[in-house]
């Protein structure tokens, strides 16, 4: 009997509904796409060598489900730091984040725009080299 028991709870946790973590797509975002979606990509000088980059945006169409904006630094697909930037939002309905870096090191960093949706969500991907010079 109990046998028969543990396969029957077996075969519902195999069939019920769970929650899942769904499928992110990753979209890479040109300076003319980030245009389109109304981004804007910033940059100061902030010191010698170093630079200050902000990214402002709206939350509205594609990213009217927002959720954070992660900073990665590093090469390949599993870079070693990952950082949430702190988000501002002085001006009404405008999302701001910024960061200090190395010029040298821009290459190596991107952020992701990370925008949830009912089965995952989208990270749409900013080179930041590609947006200061």
């Amino acid at each position: 009997m109990k046998t028969a028991f543990n396969i029957a709870v077996l075969a519902v946790l195999l069939v019920a509904p769970s929650p899942c973590f769904g499928l992110w797509e990753i979209a890479p975002v040109s300076n003319e796409l980030a245009k389109k979606m109304g981004m804007e990509v910033r940059s100061t000088a902030a010191g010698p060598n170093q630079v200050r980059v902000e990214l402002e945006f709206k939350a509205e169409g594609p990213l009217k489900n927002f959720s954070r904006v992660d900073l990665r630094f590093g090469d390949g697909d599993n870079p070693p730091l990952t950082a949430p930037l702190q988000e501002g939002r002085s001006k009404p309905g405008r999302i701001v984040v910024s960061f200090n870096a190395d010029r040298a090191q821009l290459d190596k960093i991107n952020l992701w725009v990370m925008v949830r949706e009912l089965d995952g969500g989208t990270a749409y991907v900013l080179r930041v080299a590609e947006f200061v010079r």
